[in-house]
């Protein structure tokens, strides 16, 4: 429960239990939280600013002043009266105290405000390794002082847990990346010394990861299921999720997909296209999540300066090209590899989609038919025969 009162110590002694949150009436943004009720009748009560950076529509921040244990509510206030004026100026509090504080930074802090921009703009893949960050480094170090990690705090909180379910090869990339932007951080003047310089992977252990990497493991139809699934709950438009699902679902592989056209999506068919970008004759009836995905692809990737449904980075008119498919491989292996701790490369993972059909039942001439294999002419199937949509449909409800 809320309630809208000037705040004082007065009214946060008198609330009920039931008041959560007080807003002081006369100070917009400032507010109080109470904790919950102590033995001895007290609640903590904790203070902060709220307020929004970049207009209506901008990030909001909460800013927290203090709590009870180190300032009364009259002390709260007069900073939040300090703050005010900043906030009304459009500046971010957050950002002035991380600007002047420089010895009291969190990785956090420090990768909000400067990390992730300097990653984004090192690496052509920066927003993937913005989520390795994301997922590996901050949740492990994030609230620890920039200025005290060291190889000890790297080693124990995010390097071990990886090893133990041994994912040495993302240990490996972890420690690359995390390296850059300690190194980064002192050059920006945030760290005197660089505190992982030589912290790296035992060798043997590398070895033997290389090792089981050359024994691929086939992946189940449940583990393809599992891989895309998970990759249609992550949010971001990323081009080689989006290709992982597709080829999961229609048995393609990403070279095929990669030189499609946007026209080749034409109501329920997608017309496939050889080596030579000519169409071959061959289509794959859309219906069901692979007619919502190609849908969605069309939306989101297309662009009126390309033909092609992934248009290459910088692609015009003049000189259309369509995205690499070799990028987009090696991110999708990382991605299996995250799921299920290891590496398969898209070739074997076309033979694993084609087995997976197989054992659920999907009629040989249709997996003959979606994978390109070759079948006495009495047997092959027309483009369009229905058995391929019942194929595919079965499939999706595997």
């Amino acid at each position: 429960m809320n309630k809208s009162e000037r705040i004082t110590e007065h009214v946060i002694a008198i609330c009920s239990p039931e008041v959560k949150r007080i807003n002081d009436n006369v100070l917009k943004g400032f507010h109080v939280r109470l904790g919950v009720v102590k033995n001895d009748g007290s609640r903590l009560a904790s203070y902060y600013f709220f307020y929004r950076v970049g207009g209506r529509n901008g990030r909001q921040v909460n800013y927290f002043i203090g709590n009870s244990e180190t300032m009364d509510a009259g002390l709260a206030r007069r900073i939040a009266l300090q703050i005010e004026p900043h906030v009304k100026a459009g500046k971010d509090i957050e950002a002035m105290k991380f600007y002047a504080e420089k010895e009291h930074v969190k990785v956090k802090e420090f990768w909000r405000f400067l990390g992730a921009k300097f990653i984004i703009e090192k690496y052509k893949n920066g927003h993937e390794i913005c989520r390795l960050f994301e997922l590996h480094i901050l949740p492990q170090i994030g609230s620890v002082q920039l200025a005290k990690v060291n190889q000890r705090i790297v080693e124990l909180r995010i390097i071990k847990p990886l090893l133990d379910v041994n994912k040495i090869s993302m240990a490996t990339s972890v420690i690359v990346y995390l390296k850059q932007l300690l190194k980064y951080a002192v050059q920006m003047d945030y760290l005197s010394r660089q505190p992982i310089e030589h912290l790296k992977i035992n060798r043997r252990l590398q070895l033997d990861n290389d090792k089981s990497d050359k024994q691929e493991l086939a992946l189940t139809g449940a583990q393809l299921k599992g891989i895309y699934y998970r990759a249609s709950k992550i949010p971001a438009s990323n081009t080689y999720l989006f290709t992982l699902r597709l080829q999961i679902l229609s048995g393609q592989s990403l070279a095929t997909i990669c030189r499609t056209f946007r026209q080749d999506i034409k109501g329920n068919k997608w017309l496939l296209r050889d080596r030579n970008g000519k169409l071959n004759g061959k289509v794959i009836p859309c219906d069901g999540p692979l007619k919502s995905l190609l849908k969605q692809g069309v939306k989101q990737f297309t662009n009126a300066q390309s033909l092609y449904l992934l248009p290459g980075k910088g692609a015009r008119k003049k000189d259309d090209k369509a995205m690499d498919a070799k990028s987009l491989a090696k991110l999708q292996q990382q991605f299996i590899f995250e799921v299920h701790g290891r590496k398969r490369s898209m070739s074997n993972m076309l033979k694993d989609i084609e087995a997976a059909m197989v054992d659920i039942g999907v009629s040989p001439l249709v997996v003959a038919y979606l994978f390109h294999r070759k079948v006495d002419a009495y047997l092959a199937l027309d483009n369009d025969d229905p058995l391929i949509a019942d194929g595919l449909n079965h499939w999706y409800r595997g």
